[in-house]
């Protein structure tokens, strides 16, 4: 409390020093009668005890200070007061923009709310246009085709070519149609006729003499050509990716034939040798398993394994020779081996799409 006072106290001789400079520089009423009591003349304390008791310039001057003092403390109140507005005035408009930056605030916030939600309707997505998938297929091929069968029947092709025209009816299946043509050479060394009898001595050893062996040597070289067509179809187990294996099943009709490569004509007790042939046609089925690589969108390759055997009796079968000589016979024996043997060839192509 005392510090306050003195405080207090200090501002107010402050402040009366500043206001005394004020009013004296204005001309105060208080200070003007305080200056003429300081310059009036001695007074004269002598006198009687029974004169009236005159105010004296102390007085005056006593009377004086105390309005002064009175003034100046409510000049220092009232400059308190001042400061004390003006401080207030400023935390009001700073409590002003605090009020209306709020309400600001709360008033977007209820306009939001209050105000009907627009429905953003987001712009349809471009139609994906998808590639539409060539659906024919051209597939030349080549590879070779080994024949097995009964009494060791082992051959092997040299050519063995395929042209297989296809389209595919969905994403698994397609259907096709295939030409395939084999060669191959034969040499027959286990001709069962020669040098033995067979049946009649008189009837077929007379064939094995030595101007036999002196015109084709100990066996004959035989040629052997197939030309097939046949309708496959085919199940794709995969179809979006680059390689797409597959199985199918296949049945086709097939001209074959089988010739003596040395035809030169032999003749002995006059029967003609050297102008033996045998052709027949025969149905068969297959069994296929392979795959398709697509390089693009119009090439790939094609790689195939493929089981076939007839199945049925042979027909349409013509022979050159009207003798039933054994080389004759030797021919027919071997083309029906054929036709009944296991024919496993494995091709690799070239596959056009359009």
């Amino acid at each position: 409390m005392k510090t306050r006072h003195a405080n207090k106290a200090l501002l107010m001789l402050m402040l009366m020093g500043l206001s005394s400079q004020a009013i004296m520089a204005q001309g105060d009423p208080l200070l003007n009668d305080a200056e003429s009591v300081l310059s009036s003349e001695q007074i004269d304390i002598d006198g009687s005890f029974n004169t009236p008791k005159q105010e004296t310039a102390a007085d005056r001057m006593a009377k004086l200070r105390k309005k002064l003092e009175e003034r100046n403390e409510q000049m220092v109140s009232k400059k308190i007061e001042d400061m004390r507005l003006q401080e207030e005035q400023k935390l009001a408009k700073k409590l002003q923009k605090a009020f209306n930056a709020q309400a600001m605030a709360i008033d977007s916030v209820g306009t939001a709310q209050a105000a009907p939600v627009k429905k953003v309707v987001a712009p349809a997505p471009a139609p994906v246009v998808k590639k539409e998938e060539k659906k024919n297929k051209v597939i030349p091929s080549a590879g070779l085709m080994t024949i097995s069968g009964e009494d060791g029947l082992e051959l092997e092709s040299s050519a063995n070519i395929n042209l297989t025209v296809e389209n595919q009816i969905t994403s698994r299946i397609s259907v096709g149609l295939s030409v395939g043509y084999t060669k191959m050479g034969i040499t027959d060394v286990a001709n069962q006729y020669s040098g033995v009898n067979y049946y009649n001595s008189n009837v077929y050893n007379p064939y094995y003499n030595s101007g036999y062996y002196n015109t084709y040597g100990q066996g004959r070289e035989m040629n052997y050509s197939r030309l097939g067509l046949e309708v496959n179809s085919k199940f794709f187990m995969s179809v979006e990716s680059t390689i797409r294996p597959y199985l199918g099943l296949g049945v086709g009709y097939n001209r074959h034939s089988l010739a003596y490569e040395n035809n030169q004509q032999y003749y002995y007790n006059n029967v003609t040798l050297g102008n033996e042939d045998f052709s027949s046609s025969y149905v068969a089925g297959s069994v296929l398993a392979g795959s398709e690589i697509h390089f693009t969108d119009t090439i790939g390759a094609n790689l195939e394994f493929k089981y076939q055997k007839g199945f049925g009796d042979s027909f349409n079968t013509a022979s050159a020779s009207s003798n039933r000589n054994p080389d004759q016979v030797r021919l027919e024996n071997v083309g029906t081996a054929i036709e009944k043997a296991n024919n496993m060839s494995l091709n690799a192509g070239i596959l056009i799409k359009f």
